[in-house]
């Protein structure tokens, strides 16, 4: 299976499994009356919302480069992470003025075994599902499902701080233990809003590799081949899955134009090997 098929696959089974989530919390918080659990249904709905937007992206992300997009359309992932973000933040924001308001006149909860069993489920189905999707996202480097796996993390913490609530709500009776435990999962929600806004937005604006990639890269064009002198005008970018390097290599003036030109192709094959065949290296060949 191809490294984008399989991202269209794991953001799909992310996205049946949300669903699945969201409905059953948002039954009990109904039935209960326990706003915890309630957001915790709001934020298993914006990893529907999410991976739903992760599949279609995706799709567009794989679609090979074209005459209008020349270096492929791997942008589509960070674009998707902006749209998260701002869906996850505005859901946030509703969460704190919901739980704010609900402190101000408290309810009372009913049945809250039922609120812990959902969360408790809840909570083992989101571990199997981070898991798999951090897996994946490493596999095919994918800033889009790794976004996603984060979602998920934030899902396991509303579910462990809403069942948390509502236990202590059964054995000690305190009112204000569930709007206090929503404005908590709201706040988390808020935070990885930010974070995830933060990666993707350096994506869009072609934020280079890590240094230590880079240097990585650079160790490898030293000493190759007894021509090479160097290299200058070292840059780097990330697309997606696509890693794109360009710089100049700085060859013997008294090389041949053959010898400069397998010196290039070795300089490519070396980088890819370690790097992965969706690495684009471009590379200017200057004598000196």
């Amino acid at each position: 299976m191809t490294p984008e098929r399989r991202k269209i696959v794991a953001a799909s089974v992310a996205t049946g499994t949300a669903l699945a989530l969201t409905v059953a919390k948002t039954a009990i918080g109904l039935a209960t009356g326990s706003l915890a659990v309630m957001a915790a249904a709001v934020d298993s709905l914006m990893d529907v919302a999410c991976s739903g937007l992760n599949a279609y992206f995706l799709r567009i992300a794989a679609d090979p480069p074209d005459a209008e997009h020349a270096y492929g359309h791997g942008k589509a992932e960070a674009l998707s992470g902006v749209i998260q973000a701002v869906i996850i933040a505005v859901g946030g924001l509703w969460l704190v003025g919901r739980g704010a308001w609900r402190l101000a006149k408290p309810e009372v909860i009913r049945s809250p075994e039922a609120g812990v069993a959902v969360t408790a489920a809840a909570l083992v189905v989101s571990l199997a599902l981070v898991a798999y999707l951090r897996h994946e996202a490493r596999a095919t480097r994918s800033l889009a499902l790794r976004a996603d796996a984060f979602h998920y993390v934030t899902d396991i913490a509303t579910n462990v701080v809403a069942g948390l609530a509502l236990v202590l709500y059964r054995v000690l009776g305190w009112s204000w233990l569930d709007p206090v435990a929503s404005i908590v999962i709201a706040a988390y929600i808020v935070v990885s809003a930010v974070g995830i806004l933060r990666d993707a937005g350096e994506e869009l604006l072609d934020r280079g590799l890590p240094r230590e990639t880079e240097d990585e890269v650079k160790r490898l064009l030293v000493g190759f081949a007894p021509e090479v002198r160097g290299y200058r005008a070292f840059r780097s970018r990330r697309a997606g899955g696509t890693t794109f390097l360009e710089f100049r290599l700085l060859v013997d003036r008294n090389a041949s134009f053959e010898r400069s030109h397998e010196i290039t192709e070795s300089a490519i094959r070396r980088i890819r090997e370690r790097h992965g065949p969706h690495t684009e290296v471009m590379i200017d060949t200057d004598p000196v």
